[in-house]
């Protein structure tokens, strides 16, 4: 029952902070969303920011889940991107204010140090660059600087994001994934 208190506060942070962005997100409009008292959020989250830094490590979790069974799986290197990609774009479509979070609350960590949204930055890309290295190593594709091409993947769906996010046009994410896919077989 606990952790179905701070998961409806997670899902009502996300709901207030898709629509009045972080900063004018107030702890009480949270607790009205989420129908409990201010002070029960305090049960769980020390703060507003901390709440923030919660959605993307549940988001990061969520991710790198599925990429580490991807990693063990025997398909290739392009379908485990495929797969990848649609998970990621279908959350989206299934949460649009995930994606209005996590491409504008992005910023955050470098101003306040917020170390689980610095490693949904760091850690998703990471975890592509292993995917990389073992296509590279088994063939699958060129050589390249595995770091560099993963950044690039990574810039690549946030942007994809951004432009869904900033228009609302969220048919945009339909066939993302098999576009990205293309793109890169082409250029790798």
């Amino acid at each position: 029952m606990e952790d179905d208190k701070k998961e409806r506060i997670r899902e009502a942070a996300i709901k207030v902070m898709a629509e009045t962005g972080f900063f004018n997100t107030k702890t009480s409009s949270v607790a009205e969303e989420a129908g409990v008292a201010v002070g029960t959020i305090y049960n769980y989250f020390r703060s507003k920011d901390e709440i923030l830094e919660y959605i993307f490590a549940v988001e990061l979790k969520k991710r790198l889940t599925i990429l580490n069974r991807l990693r063990e799986s025997t398909e290739g290197f392009w379908g485990k991107l495929d797969r990848f990609l649609s998970y990621h774009f279908q959350e989206i479509i299934k949460q649009p204010e995930i994606g209005r979070i996590l491409v504008r609350e992005k910023e955050y960590p470098r101003k306040n140090g917020a170390t689980q949204i610095s490693g949904y930055l760091q850690k998703i890309p990471e975890a592509i660059e292993l995917m990389l290295n073992e296509a590279m190593e088994r063939g699958e594709i060129g050589k390249h600087k595995a770091k560099v091409v993963a950044a690039i993947i990574f810039g690549a769906v946030q942007g994809v994001v951004e432009k869904t996010v900033n228009t609302d046009d969220f048919s945009l994410l339909t066939t993302a994934a098999q576009d990205l896919v293309e793109l890169l077989k082409k250029g790798l």
